[in-house]
């Protein structure tokens, strides 16, 4: 018997060694598919109750047009992305694969959105892959054939990121109107630099094979993911000065800056839309980089008219002066000074390392060094400045980086890329044209579970946000491993010049634990559109006739009359004279639990748990109240590096409402007087209601109304505020209207 024993303990641990050691060599393990569609089309009467009660409003506001208005999401991520993959995992607390037959039925089913489109990371794309998305696209259209219950939109995104301020352009999505293999790319392109880099690094073994063998039942997952890594790596980088229709079909191609991404584009001949995102979300951004560059250098009108103003990973509208670090008239980078409204991210770095100095016993000239240094470290580490002192804790550094009176705004804030900055800039290389971004607005959700369009209930901050953190300590300290030690020495962290070995060392590079506090449900466009047509939907893009939302479906209407012409919303006109606006808005419905008739009995009642929570888009007849009106104007610049501050007037006028639908008009009896180009935009404010994130850092103020303590809400291991709710105002976004004056 003692035989016995000792003999199967000895099998137990030869097979544990033989696991884990084929766990180590990643010879386990299978590639995620594209998934099943499970959904079929919408019964014809719940298109027409979406149509009706938009019509009421209507009715009762009097809009005479015979537009729709359509909801859509056009950012949504699988796990064919490399960050939406690596945050399904079990130890991230993670839900599993998230496929593209997800997001099809998510978006039919569960958020009920009339349009969406699919933008999978390019950089962690390869050729099963595109193939797979073209396919799964054209499967979820194909449902919708004499319905157009859903209109489903091919693309990608661009993800570009570079330390260096001059060579950052962020992210963009690109969006056709085509779905045939005959006339779209044969791949996705992406960017150079960093960002394939880091997609192609992989896990390390402590972070694969270690976790499939002490979480043996979720194994397959961790397996999966190696795999995702290899089938990466296995597709070479195509060949560099190849025009790109003569490029083999399997490889992976690369374009280092917008005009290489806008002329590649170009050579398909086939109607495309890119819409920049995340221009202010400052965990990948450097401070000082300047969205001016891309109107000199960087501008394409045809492709690149629409701009990303809010989705879950925030607000990126509003413009202010200052900045997380600055750059001396010697061109050198700098910390700046604390002011009431901005505690910079390397000030508080400081004052963290004083308060360990003085805690030490050593002299004040010794310490006065060591924070002068930390400061300095901090600002020039740009985006991973919080790593300039060891051993933190994301409490410790307060409010810093964020602008605390914005509503809902991205993570580490940066002004110089904010929606109202970008329109204020004017580009006076050809004196005789300057040039202008003239933008439309849209909100997205930029989810990364296949979810598209979740800001219809705020529930499930782990479901319906990018929130995440490991589910056990130990997870976290091996992810910590390559943290420098030692509390009183600052750390110089140079993103440029790091041996990046995992995709795990993003957790260094993004400050990703005070990050995640930040991300949100997600936004929508809305479009005014003539029909649920694919092509209907495709030219209120292009028109601009569209109009952004934090996530509820508030309903918005902004046009103008001059003399001559009607203008709508992403309007341009030539005019000595203002034109009058109207405004007219509506709340959105106010959500019942549950899901309706149509997706109970569209899918199965375990689909709708998987992948809607069992929680859908299920109106009531109530509205919520619109409380007012708000009206921003902007000066473009008139002249050569005309300061932007007093260019930007928020808010410049206010329309109290207090009514779940109301309508203002208004004209600018300044604008003959100031024989100026102006740009006016409206946002429709909503009464406060509950809102996953919306305080993300939970501050304690002082009697001053500084931050003086934070409560960060966090998740996995340390999680200690549920689903973070808190009031927001909801609200709406126009797309500018553009009154230029006569030359």
């Amino acid at each position: 018997m003692k035989n016995l024993l000792i003999s199967l303990v000895l099998l137990c641990i030869f097979t544990v060694v033989i696991f884990f050691g084929g766990a180590v060599l990643k010879v386990f393990g299978t590639l995620d598919g594209p998934g099943v569609i499970e959904g079929r089309v919408l019964p014809e009467q719940a298109i027409q109750d979406r149509s009706s009660r938009i019509n009421v409003v209507k009715s009762d506001l009097e809009v005479l047009d015979d537009k729709q208005i359509l909801f859509g999401d056009l950012h949504v991520h699988t796990t064919y992305s490399t960050d939406a993959f690596m945050w399904s995992l079990p130890f991230m607390n993670g839900k599993g694969a998230s496929p593209l037959a997800d997001a099809c039925d998510y978006a039919r089913f569960c958020s009920a959105l009339d349009f969406w489109s699919i933008n999978d990371h390019a950089e962690a794309s390869t050729p099963r892959k595109w193939l797979d998305t073209k396919q799964s696209i054209q499967q979820c259209n194909n449902l919708s054939e004499g319905t157009d219950d859903l209109v489903s939109f091919l693309g990608w995104e661009w993800t570009q990121v570079d330390p260096n301020p001059e060579n950052h352009y962020g992210h963009k999505n690109v969006i056709f109107l085509e779905t045939d293999d005959a006339v779209v790319p044969p791949r996705a392109i992406g960017s150079g630099g960093v960002a394939p880099l880091v997609m192609r690094l992989g896990l390390p073994w402590t972070m694969s094979a270690l976790p499939a063998t002490l979480d043996f039942k979720n194994r397959d997952r961790f397996f999966a993911f190696d795999k995702f890594f290899d089938e990466i790596q296995a597709t070479p980088i195509c060949p560099e000065g190849v025009n790109t229709r003569d490029l083999p079909v399997n490889c992976y191609e690369e374009a280092t800056n917008p005009n290489i991404l806008f002329q590649k584009l170009k050579d398909w001949d086939t109607p495309y839309m890119v819409i920049p995102h995340g221009t202010t979300w400052g965990f990948y951004t450097p401070p000082t980089s300047d969205w001016k560059k891309q109107l000199t250098d960087f501008k394409d009108d045809e492709s690149q008219f629409l701009f990303e103003i809010y989705s879950g990973h925030g607000n990126s509208e509003e413009y202010r002066t200052w900045n997380d670090s600055d750059i001396d008239l010697n061109i050198e980078l700098f910390c700046p000074d604390e002011t009431k409204d901005f505690l910079p991210t390397c000030q508080q770095a400081g004052n963290i390392m004083a308060e360990r100095c003085q805690t030490s016993g050593m002299d004040d000239q010794t310490c006065k060094y060591l924070v002068d240094q930390t400061k300095l470290f901090a600002a020039q580490m740009g985006s991973t400045g919080y790593a300039a002192v060891n051993e933190t804790n994301p409490d410790d550094y307060l409010n810093a980086g964020q602008c605390n009176d914005c509503f809902l705004p991205s993570f580490n804030y940066r002004p110089l890329g904010s929606a109202q900055y970008v329109l204020a800039l004017s580009d006076f290389t050809d004196k005789e044209n300057p040039q202008r971004f003239k933008f439309g607005f849209i909100g997205s959700s930029d989810n990364h579970g296949a979810r598209p369009g979740t800001g219809y209930k705020e529930i499930d901050r782990l479901f319906n946000t990018e929130a995440n953190g490991f589910n056990d300590p130990f997870y976290e300290k091996m992810s910590d491993l390559r943290r420098p030690k030692g509390e009183l020495e600052p750390s110089y962290v140079d993103l440029g010049n790091t041996n990046l070995t995992s995709i795990m060392d993003l957790n260094i590079a993004t400050d990703a634990e005070r990050q995640s506090a930040y991300f949100m449900s997600g936004g929508l466009v809305a479009a005014h559109s003539t029909s649920r047509k694919r092509e209907s939907i495709w030219d209120a893009l292009e028109r601009k006739e569209v109009y952004a939302t934090s996530g509820p479906r508030i309903l918005l209407w902004f046009d103008a009359e001059t003399q001559s012409e009607s203008l709508s919303m992403g309007s341009e006109v030539e005019s000595n004279q203002s034109p009058v606006f109207t405004v007219k808005a509506a709340g959105s419905l106010k959500q019942k639990p549950g899901c309706p008739d149509y997706s109970n009995n569209g899918l199965t009642k375990e689909r709708l748990e998987k992948i809607c929570n069992s929680e859908c888009y299920n109106p009531s007849n109530e509205r919520r109240v619109i409380t007012r009106i708000e009206v921003i104007k902007i000066l473009p610049q008139q002249y050569e590096n005309e300061p932007v501050e007093g260019l930007v007037e928020d808010v410049w006028k206010t329309f109290p409402c207090n009514s779940t639908s109301c309508k203002v008009s208004f004209e600018d009896e300044q604008f003959s007087i100031g024989r100026r180009d102006a740009v006016y935009y409206v946002r429709a404010i909503e009464e406060p209601s509950l809102k996953l994130s919306a305080d993300p850092l939970g501050c304690e103020f002082d009697e001053n109304g500084k931050c003086i303590k934070t409560q960060i809400c966090r998740v996995g291991v340390h999680e200690n505020r549920g689903d973070c709710l808190a009031p927001a105002e909801n609200r709406a976004w126009s797309s500018p209207i553009y009154v230029n004056y006569p030359s």
